[in-house]
């Protein structure tokens, strides 16, 4: 269920949907139409590095690449806000996503050790139902396909229209890769490769390549003009 500290809602994620989350602002992010305020990771510490001024973790889940924790230093009182958790323990993080020195980064509230491995399943079963409850079913968020439509379940648009159902079997970037080609196969040339970046400026490069390789593989979509200009086979 949605927790709540103080008044803002506590939404558990995972590392994936963070990183995957639509940009807002330079330091807001959402998930569709929910802005994002403090968000719950659960995950193994890779990596730790300690500051003058904060302490910073990487933090991973499997669902994606590592996620970058930050904790300041309370300076003034000469107390460290944090604690030393050496790599390969699992920690549970409460706190905000930020874009620090043009990478995401999750700005943390506490940091606290998981004793207790069952919190790590209990958490994931936390991410299904928030989201759920939230969105609907359209999304299934289990650990491989996180943030992913669920096949034969109808997308639609912050203007009520509807995008189109998904194919099965896509992860949370194909098919964030796909929707976005759909929009612009109305188009003759369909969407070229800068322009594909520009809408999913929250990904890389390689993912985008990567993700338009297997819906081609698959006959989701095709090249038109060039091997640039990408269109839907259904749209």
């Amino acid at each position: 269920m949605l927790t709540k500290r103080g008044r803002l809602e506590i939404l558990p994620c995972t590392v994936s949907q963070l990183l995957t989350a639509s940009t807002v602002s330079n330091d807001s992010f959402a998930i569709r139409d929910w802005e994002l305020n403090q968000v719950s990771v659960v995950g193994v510490v890779r990596g730790y590095a300690p500051f003058s001024t904060n302490v910073q973790y990487s933090v991973d889940d499997m669902t994606g690449p590592p996620l970058n924790v930050q904790q300041w230093v309370n300076a003034e009182v000469c107390t460290p806000m944090t604690f030393a958790s050496p790599p390969g323990k699992y920690v549970k993080v409460i706190g905000s996503l930020r874009n620090y020195e043009g990478q995401r980064s999750l700005l943390a509230m506490t940091i606290r050790h998981i004793k207790d491995l069952n919190e790590i399943t209990s958490h994931m079963l936390e991410v299904v139902q928030a989201h759920m409850q939230r969105f609907g079913k359209m999304f299934d968020v289990n650990m491989n396909t996180t943030a992913s439509p669920l096949p034969g379940r109808a997308l639609s648009r912050p203007d009520g229209h509807s995008e189109g159902i998904l194919p099965h079997g896509l992860s949370s970037m194909q098919g964030e890769v796909l929707q976005v080609i759909r929009r612009f196969s109305v188009r003759a040339d369909g969407i070229g490769f800068d322009n594909l970046k520009t809408e999913l400026g929250y990904l890389s490069m390689k993912d985008i390549r990567t993700s338009l390789t297997f819906l081609t593989n698959k006959g989701h979509v095709f090249s038109t003009i060039d091997d640039n200009h990408f269109k839907s086979t259904e749209h």
